[in-house]
């Protein structure tokens, strides 16, 4: 099974059937090349500068990652992370399950010569939770080179998000480089087992990978601190929205709610879709009929200021 490779004037029920059909699409030069080349030469210096940070037996010797916090350093990737195509998507596998859906991390990677292959992994096993059907997240990989299987384009497992979770790792023998021009952006499921590519190539090859989980579930990573107010405050509702900056939910069942004067706070979700009603809290009208109160009996009522007589 073939990673579907869509153009990027293909329709968007076109990228979600192969989406949710295999468990990862990739779209060709989504991103217009000045704008990637504008985020490469802002990732530079905060690669050479933190990139060795993170090495880890999982994470590479070979690879440098910088962490969420590369808005602040970083502000053009604020296009690729709140790109109309990505919140389009997400709004298609995710809000089923959620009334609005966030940011989970943020993560600039460039795989150095001589990196081995990374060990092939799901996004979502952080939640200890399974239920057939639902995605917790999807992710978002946005090639700032081109990726080609010589130079470490990330490898996927086409249909793995079928594959349950056990306490031993499944067949991942079949998988597929995304290999894909610059400015593409590989889509994929929180449950699709994927991983970085070995870099046999005399030349590194730079990514930004984004990832989007409900928003009832914690985000992978603090985005209050790695993107606190002041620096969130810069960026337009949507983005703020997606970072955390928003409650979930709506009237008074909600989540992460605040009261109060933060320059990143968005009140009222920007997205249309983000502002449907799903909340569990009964109304005035529900208490009434639960508590035995007919409607006219109560109108009665405070017609007269007191209990209506029969």
């Amino acid at each position: 099974m073939p990673i579907s490779r869509l153009e990027r004037t293909a329709n968007l029920a076109a990228v979600v059937e192969a989406l949710q059909r295999d468990g990862a699409v990739v779209v060709t030069e989504l991103a217009e090349l000045s704008l990637v080349d504008a985020v490469r030469a802002e990732l530079r210096p905060l690669f050479d500068a933190r990139g060795r940070d993170t090495r880890s037996d999982f994470n590479g010797a070979r690879t440098l990652r910088v962490p969420s916090t590369l808005l602040a350093v970083a502000p053009t990737a604020a296009d690729l992370v709140d790109h109309d195509l990505v919140v389009e998507v997400a709004n298609a596998v995710l809000l089923p399950y959620c009334a609005t859906y966030q940011v989970g991390s943020m993560t600039g990677i460039e795989i150095l010569p001589g990196e081995s292959a990374q060990a092939l992994h799901r996004d979502d096993s952080l939640y200890p939770i399974e239920i057939s059907g639902l995605e917790l997240q999807i992710g978002v990989m946005w090639a700032l080179d081109d990726f080609t299987e010589e130079n470490g384009a990330t490898r996927v497992v086409p249909g793995s998000h079928r594959f349950l979770r056990s306490w031993h790792l499944p067949g991942l023998s079949n998988w597929e480089a995304a290999a894909m021009p610059k400015g593409s952006a590989l889509f994929y499921l929180g449950s699709t087992w994927h991983g970085g590519g070995a870099n046999r190539s005399d030349a590194p090859r730079m990514g930004l990978i984004n990832t989007y989980s409900l928003g009832w579930l914690r985000q992978e990573a603090n985005l209050y601190l790695e993107v606190p107010p002041e620096a969130a405050a810069r960026f337009g509702p949507r983005l703020r929205a997606l970072l955390g900056y928003t409650a979930h939910g709506a009237g008074d069942d909600l989540i992460g709610k605040f009261r109060g004067e933060c320059p990143a706070w968005v009140a009222t979700p920007p997205e249309a879709a983000w502002r449907g009603d799903r909340g569990q809290v009964g109304t005035a009208a529900d208490a009434r009929a639960q508590s035995g109160i007919a409607a006219d009996d109560n109108e009665a009522s405070s017609a007269s200021g007191g209990p209506a007589e029969s």
